[in-house]
């Protein structure tokens, strides 16, 4: 197979969940009035380094839309979001998560898999089967309790989700940090206080856990020439834009190599 000829790398990523809120407190927060009909739904960044080398940051914010089921696995949960284009959704949701990288999985690639497998199945099992997903309020989730206390924000995860202590899903020092995050996140913006705020876990593929290593010069795989590894999936970008572009770079760089095979002969130039 291909895992015994091209070269792997761990690289970093991050792990979390996917928090929603009342757009329209995403728009009172951002835009200091209720939103008129001529502004966007409004999306908002929010991201903070630890004192122990983490970061906690919102990612793939998605103003008026909902939350995913993104499994590519059988017996696994994962979660992503999404917005429609008029984004008139009644919640705003965004993954807030927490940097991972080759450290914490002795810079094994194959390790680094395992761990996001790993984390997926427990999801799988937190949600109780059939693919519903792990949630939990962000004022349980703070103090611990493990309980999905709703309010005015109801989750949008389509296929249900089941009460669970998120915390217990990911490693302490990653939980801890997710904590730290919400918390330093609320002291920025509003919603990030509301205490029925929900979580719904877990969000494990904000990118790669792994890089499969190509040449610089013509982006060929290292292990099989004719092979160009490129996008999010390969480990060269972290969002749609920079997967695009990479695309853009390796399809040039092959079309490229493809003239240079098949550019024809003089004589053959002169008899077309």
């Amino acid at each position: 197979g291909l895992g015994d000829v091209y070269k792997r790398q761990p690289k970093a990523f991050s792990m979390g969940a996917r928090i929603e809120h009342l757009q329209t407190d995403i728009d009172l927060a951002q835009y200091g009035a209720p939103r008129g009909k001529k502004l966007p739904a409004a999306d908002y960044g929010l991201n903070i380094h630890l004192p122990d080398g983490r970061g906690v940051y919102t990612f793939c914010m998605c103003p008026g839309g909902q939350v995913c089921a993104a499994a590519s696995e059988d017996g696994g949960v994962v979660t992503n979001g999404m917005s429609y284009h008029a984004r008139d959704g009644r919640n705003a949701n965004a993954a807030v998560v927490v940097s991972v990288d080759g450290s914490d999985f002795d810079n094994d690639p194959a390790k680094a898999v395992a761990f996001q497998r790993r984390l997926e199945q427990a999801a799988y099992r937190a949600g109780g089967g059939n693919y519903l997903a792990p949630a939990e309020t962000v004022g349980s989730f703070l103090a611990g309790r493990g309980a999905l206390e709703l309010g005015a924000v109801q989750p949008t995860y389509p296929r249900g989700v089941t009460p669970c202590d998120l915390g217990s899903l990911l490693p302490d020092d990653l939980s801890g940090a997710l904590r730290e995050g919400l918390t330093a996140f609320g002291r920025k913006l509003a919603a990030y206080r509301a205490p029925d705020a929900v979580l719904t876990g877990l969000e494990t593929r904000t990118s790669s856990p792994v890089r499969l290593l190509r040449d610089k010069e013509n982006l060929q795989c290292t292990g099989l020439a004719g092979l160009y590894p490129c996008g999010e999936g390969a480990g060269y970008a972290g969002g749609i834009m920079t997967a695009a572009v990479d695309g853009v770079r390796c399809a040039a760089e092959l079309m490229k190599n493809c003239l240079l095979y098949t550019s024809p002969s003089p004589r053959d130039a002169h008899e077309s």
